[in-house]
């Protein structure tokens, strides 16, 4: 090979390095405007709830009814959607929650949940909620009593409105 090819190669690699630098830095800057334009609050409290079997709130299905601590806290009521077990006692389920903040606003989630069991009827649930019309999200865990139907978990994440 030639020395001036070898030297058009080098300046080719410093172009395309060049230019993957300058990409990265559009992007991080882009994804910093988004977050500025944004404005996010980090939340977290307690979930209590009982589970009190089908019911006319969810259409005659599994319901959760309960409260919420936090800022601002409330109460809510949990639609189970779909339900399946999985080996090694594991239960996975779906849910719809619909929040009352004490000040009267409302906001949904759809859960994704695995209950993994502990001591059964008594269940290790991991979630993670997507708060549905939104950039948010939460992570829950806790514990559920199938026997007793005590539901006691712990969230934390993030509501975003532009």
């Amino acid at each position: 090979m030639l020395p001036g090819a070898i030297r058009f190669k080098e300046i080719g690699m410093l172009r395309i390095k060049l230019a993957t630098v300058v990409a990265l830095a559009l992007i991080l800057s882009f994804s910093a405007q988004l977050r500025a334009e944004n404005s996010c609050t980090n939340i977290q409290g307690h979930i209590s709830g009982q589970i009190i079997g089908p019911d006319p709130a969810c259409n005659g299905e599994l319901t959760e009814i309960g409260t919420f601590t936090g800022s601002p806290g409330g109460t809510f009521v949990a639609c189970v959607t779909k339900m399946k077990e999985h080996g090694g006692g594991v239960i996975v389920f779906k849910l719809v929650h619909t929040y009352t903040t004490t000040s009267g606003d409302t906001f949904t989630t759809a859960d994704n949940i695995v209950a993994h069991p502990i001591n059964p009827p008594l269940y290790q649930v991991d979630n993670h909620a997507t708060i549905t019309g939104g950039t948010c999200f939460s992570y829950d865990q806790g514990t559920v009593d199938l026997g007793t139907g005590v539901v006691s978990v712990d969230y934390q994440g993030q509501i975003c409105t532009p």
